[in-house]
């Protein structure tokens, strides 16, 4: 039998992995339009984004703006 393919991450999980490379090294923060497109352009809705960024905010990895305009990390 052919052995399973790597377990893909939860949606959350890549879309957080995405926002920290985006980050940069020691980045602090991603303005959240950006954000949006890249990961539209990587195939993630905008409900799978939000529900990623309303679960990385419960736990306070990172923060979102009142305004939604920037992703702050903690």
């Amino acid at each position: 039998p052919l052995p399973s393919p790597p377990r893909c991450p939860r949606p959350s999980e890549a879309i957080f992995g995405i926002l920290r490379d985006l980050g940069g090294p020691g980045g602090r923060s991603v303005p959240l339009p950006h954000a949006l497109q890249v990961l539209g352009a990587r195939g993630f809705t905008p409900a799978q984004v939000g529900a990623a960024l309303d679960e990385y905010e419960g736990l306070n990895v990172l923060q979102v703006n009142p305004a939604r305009t920037q992703i702050t990390f903690v």
